[in-house]
């Protein structure tokens, strides 16, 4: 994950990140990779297309509820993550800055989307900056090591012990992200490394502290917690079903492909070369799609509509959000909060 800790100066510097030519440059090559993919791509794209004009109206819009149905759950889930560390907050307020970070990650690579929310945390709710970035790595490493848990069963159920090399790769990258996230882990709950911070300045060493307590304290309520981080994972799977069954692929995939499909997409998603993982996830999902004997055109119309609802959908309402909350936000320099450096 490339995350960086949040800064006071987030609101000015994301500013700027978006108009920025590195953005343009990231957009640009994202555009020439699809282009290009297009182009080289062995699809009958005359039948991709009439898929797509054909599908479904009713059950496309099912699967957009189901999409921001996810969010949801996001919400109740990042609701508990701040309770845990001590922080009291409306889920609406955390709805509409969770819509606003994933929107950001669509536009902005290395994931700055996060450290955009740690700040809007910061601002309209008075949450500490380094304190609410915790709660936000400890939800992002709740989403990773369950997706790949449930990825492992997916795959299992869907290839048996014989799983295509094409996953090889994302299985090991899977499983190494989650070896160093569950050190990490490790490290901060035993206290590791204190000697060390001791060499740092005071101010350094209370903003990590602050983050420290904001990470551990968040894993708790488990009853809670896990029941709505694996349901995440059942919604963005059942996006993906009511996108098939929309176009009318229902008896080409069953509920385990639903379910391997889509976390793999989430998985790619974490790539922070291109904002929100666009032409890779894409690239993924036909890839996936056709190792379990899709057709190359259902696959591709597959991976094409699902990614409107989970890109293009999000970019157009997020857009929106963002514009009315950028608003909001003071342009000022905030007051530090007691857990930070000079409150």
């Amino acid at each position: 994950m490339s995350l960086r800790a949040p800064a006071d100066n987030v609101a000015p510097s994301l500013r700027s990140r978006l108009l920025s030519p590195r953005t343009a440059l990231s957009l640009g090559a994202t555009v020439l990779i699809i282009g290009l993919a297009i182009w080289r791509a062995p699809v009958n794209w005359h039948d991709v297309g009439s898929a797509i004009r054909h599908a479904d109206l009713r059950l496309y819009m099912a699967g957009i509820a189901a999409y921001y149905l996810s969010f949801l759950a996001r919400t109740l889930r990042w609701q508990l993550l701040l309770r845990n560390a001590g922080e009291r907050c409306s889920a609406g307020p955390l709805y509409q800055t969770l819509l606003v970070s994933f929107f950001v990650n669509c536009v902005v690579p290395a994931k700055m989307g996060d450290v955009y929310r740690a700040f809007l945390l910061r601002t309209r709710m008075r949450v500490g900056a380094m304190k609410g970035f915790g709660t936000i790595i400890a939800e992002r490493l709740l989403d990773l090591f369950v997706l790949m848990a449930l990825l492992v069963v997916a795959a299992v159920a869907t290839f048996g012990n014989r799983v295509p090399h094409q996953f090889v790769p994302a299985l090991i990258a899977g499983v190494v992200l989650c070896s160093v996230a569950a050190g990490g882990l490790v490290v901060m709950g035993l206290g590791r490394g204190r000697r060390l911070l001791r060499l740092l300045p005071e101010g350094v060493r209370r903003r990590y502290e602050s983050f420290r307590v904001g990470t551990m304290s968040s894993f708790g309520r488990w009853p809670e917690v896990l029941p709505l981080s694996v349901l995440v994972w059942v919604l963005e799977a059942t996006r993906l079903a009511f996108v098939v069954y929309a176009l009318g692929y229902s008896g080409l995939l069953t509920p385990r492909h639903f379910v391997l499909v889509a976390l793999v997409a989430a998985l790619l998603t974490t790539v922070p070369f291109t904002p929100g993982g666009i032409g890779l996830v894409e690239a993924g999902m036909v890839g996936v799609l056709t190792a379990i004997n899709v057709p190359g055109s259902a696959a591709t119309a597959i991976a094409l509509l699902d990614r409107s609802i989970s890109y293009g959908s999000l970019v157009l309402v997020g857009c929106v959000v963002f514009a009315l909350t950028h608003l909001r936000v003071p342009e000022v320099r905030p007051q530090p909060l007691a857990d930070e450096p000079g409150g």
